[in-house]
């Protein structure tokens, strides 16, 4: 009996294995995340970041992401990343007629271009800015590699 479960559980983490390794063979999509200028740096006033990788190891292929949270005073961080963003060619969404102090959220493509209508030049990767009462969160994503796939969509 124990032999059995022990079969079924390295079966079970074999195959979840091979299947992220079709959602995004050789972790291109996480690599061109964690390659992103804005996960290394550093803002001044800056104590420290804590950096959370999460490559898309899921069966639903639900696309990688990295998050990295930048302790210290909030007032003073948000706007060297968010200015940081846009040195890295991030494209700023933002609302027309209302712009929210503690949050931002930016898109861009992996292969430069603009997202959407230069599709074939790479594939869309998003960041959101977040103001916490004592750190700023950058979290980056990027879509899943099979459309219909993206979970239960």
């Amino acid at each position: 009996m124990i032999f059995i479960a022990v079969a079924a559980l390295t079966a079970h983490a074999l195959f979840g294995t091979m299947w992220s390794n079709h959602c995004d063979p050789g972790n291109e999509r996480f690599n061109v995340l964690k390659s992103d200028p804005v996960v290394a740096f550093r803002a001044s006033g800056e104590l420290f970041a804590i950096e959370n990788d999460g490559a898309d190891n899921s069966w639903l292929c639900t696309g990688p992401d990295v998050s990295v949270s930048h302790v210290g005073d909030p007032g003073a961080l948000y706007p060297q990343l968010r200015a940081k963003l846009s040195q890295s060619g991030w494209t700023e969404l933002g609302g027309t007629y209302y712009e929210d102090p503690d949050w931002s959220f930016y898109e861009k493509s992996s292969e430069g271009g603009v997202p959407y209508t230069d599709s074939a030049r790479g594939f869309l990767i998003t960041a959101s800015v977040r103001k916490q009462g004592l750190w700023v969160l950058v979290h980056l994503s990027a879509i899943g590699l099979h459309m219909g796939e993206m979970g239960f969509q």
